[in-house]
């Protein structure tokens, strides 16, 4: 299974949480495959490691298609959804499933403080198993809202 790192706003975090949103956009095409763990970074000003969830499906469309078909699972309106892709000619839309959050979230200090050199990623960064990354994951016994271990 491979991993990857993305950055949400808090607002679209919680919607993915409680099942509102289960597709999240981008405005450039997204290489990850059906079954990527995502790791799911809440910006500023919430800023931590916050949630998990798998990637069911990738889809890369003309915005016009990926409203007419997904509008009531991207969780925003028409208005902003055009705001968004700004003019783009194509965007990708990830399809998530089994969202869960972190128990406990992982502060932007804590995890500056033990990874040398941590940004948060402004698109999606993919994560190695190796990394010291999943290190922090295993030192901290991160749970899921689910009750699992990860």
């Amino acid at each position: 299974m491979s991993n990857a790192l993305i950055s949400i706003r808090p607002k679209f975090v919680r919607m993915i949480l409680c099942g509102e949103k289960s597709i999240e956009i981008r405005n450039r095409p997204v290489n990850l495959q059906p079954g990527t763990r995502l790791w799911i970074y809440s910006t500023l000003p919430k800023g931590c490691l916050d949630a998990v969830a798998c990637v069911q499906l990738i889809q890369f469309d003309t915005p016009e298609r990926i409203w007419k078909h997904h509008q009531n699972e991207i969780g925003i309106s028409r208005k902003e959804f055009i705001s968004y892709v700004n003019g783009s000619r194509k965007i990708t839309a990830i399809f998530l499933q089994g969202a869960s959050r972190l128990i406990p979230s992982i502060t932007l200090s804590d995890l500056r403080s033990e990874i040398i050199g941590f940004h948060p990623p402004q698109f999606f960064k993919r994560i190695k198993t190796s990394s010291p990354f999943f290190d922090l994951i295993k030192d901290r016994k991160v749970k899921l809202t689910d009750s699992s271990s990860l």
